[in-house]
């Protein structure tokens, strides 16, 4: 019996964003912050939390700032 040559085609997009798989493809991350109290102490804290986020995922050239959500 003969054998079959099968050929595999390697796919060229991403199956759920319909990008090109060899281009390097942006994380969108959004950052947390909460408070569980709006005590002055708090507020520091809140603020603090918000721009370490903000900047750690800024830092990332492969992510993209999505935002943040906060609770205060």
């Amino acid at each position: 019996m003969a054998q079959k040559k099968i050929t595999t085609i390697p796919a060229t997009m991403r199956k759920h964003t319909v990008s090109p798989i060899n281009c390097p493809e942006k994380r969108k991350v959004a950052g947390y912050a909460r408070v569980s109290t709006n005590l002055e102490e708090q507020l520091t804290s809140y603020e603090a939390q918000v721009d370490y986020y903000t900047n750690y995922i800024k830092s990332h050239d492969n992510w993209e700032f999505a935002g943040m959500y906060t609770e205060m």
